[in-house]
């Protein structure tokens, strides 16, 4: 089977040799790694060159001219060829297992079209939690695991094996900025049968340095991202591609993001600057506002952290229950 790993990078030589040396050094040896240079001025380029001197398995792709982090990510689908697919963070790196465990997947379940493995979370080179914790392991048929990412606990995309066929469906929103991955993860969820497995094949490196660590908490682009993000999945719904029956949640996080921006900034603030207006009628406005006034988002907060806190640690115990019947 032909696997392509794509490694979409701008600037970071030294990350990105490690990311590449991660995906050869795969215990899985059919596959290829595609990089994707958004025309760095570093030595990316001489740095691939060396690798591919002693690899053949590399290929390299560099811009005429800086397009964007999100155009070249989207450049992904043009260029797939083989069998499947994942992409790879410049600054992230898989276990030798990764590529491996996914291929065992497929093999027994035909009818999936993707796998999301384990990568934890690595803050200062000490591992934190993983995406997964609140994930059982197993078979999801399609549109069985949506809440759990409308919830905001998706995996990682770094860590999925994609069938080729999902290429045309592997497409990053503009206007959804760097939490464009997990709108894309939802609808393939919604879409396709996947296997989610907990077996730990790689890490991110949430260091500061990352793309979504250096952006500042902006509730103004917070509360456009939300208002943006239901009038996709609406758009996904019309078109049969997302089932209506979760746009009520889609809302609901849409208003708890306007009201918890609200909390910080002031509601009228966000009235004012952001596209909340345009969006939401003067009947919803009016009860946000007696919402903000009371504060309950905050009540909601605290009910919701208790909720996650208990749901992740029933998760452990069931999961340390299986292990021992095992």
């Amino acid at each position: 089977m032909n696997i392509q790993i794509f490694i979409p990078t701008f600037n970071r030589a030294e990350k990105l040799k490690k990311a590449i040396l991660s995906v050869l050094g795969q215990t899985w040896h059919s596959l290829g790694v595609v990089v994707l240079d958004n025309h760095s001025t570093d030595n990316t380029e001489q740095v691939v060159a060396s690798l591919m001197a002693i690899d053949k398995r590399i290929s390299y792709v560099r811009r005429e001219s800086n397009i964007g982090m999100i155009p070249n990510f989207n450049s992904i689908a043009e260029h797939v060829s083989g069998d499947y697919f994942a992409v790879l963070a410049d600054d992230d790196e898989y276990e030798p297992c990764f590529v491996e465990t996914a291929m065992d997947l497929f093999a027994e379940y035909k009818d999936i079209g993707f796998v999301a493995c384990n990568a934890l979370t690595k803050v200062n080179g000490v591992f934190v939690k993983s995406q997964l914790d609140y994930w059982h392991e197993g078979y999801y048929r399609a549109n069985t695991a949506v809440i759990k990412c409308l919830l905001g606990h998706y995996p990682l995309i770094t860590n999925c094996l994609f069938r080729a066929d999902l290429r045309h469906d592997f497409f990053f929103q503009p206007e959804l900025g760097n939490t464009g991955d997990g709108f894309l993860l939802t609808c393939l969820f919604a879409k396709f049968n996947a296997y989610v497995t907990k077996r730990v094949t790689g890490h991110w490196n949430n260091d500061g340095e990352n793309a979504s660590s250096l952006q500042r908490f902006d509730p103004i682009l917070v509360v456009n991202t939300a208002i943006s993000e239901y009038s996709l999945y609406s758009e996904a719904a019309r078109r049969g591609e997302f089932s209506p029956y979760w746009l009520p949640l889609v809302m609901l996080k849409r208003n708890l993001t306007i009201m918890l921006a609200s909390d910080k900034v002031g509601f009228d603030y966000v009235c004012i600057h952001s596209q909340v207006r345009t969006a939401l009628g003067r009947t919803s406005l009016s009860f946000l506002r007696v919402l903000d006034a009371i504060k309950v988002v905050r009540i909601f907060l605290w009910t919701l952290k208790i909720i996650r806190q208990r749901y992740t640690r029933y998760i452990s115990w069931r999961e340390k229950r299986r292990a021992r019947s095992r």
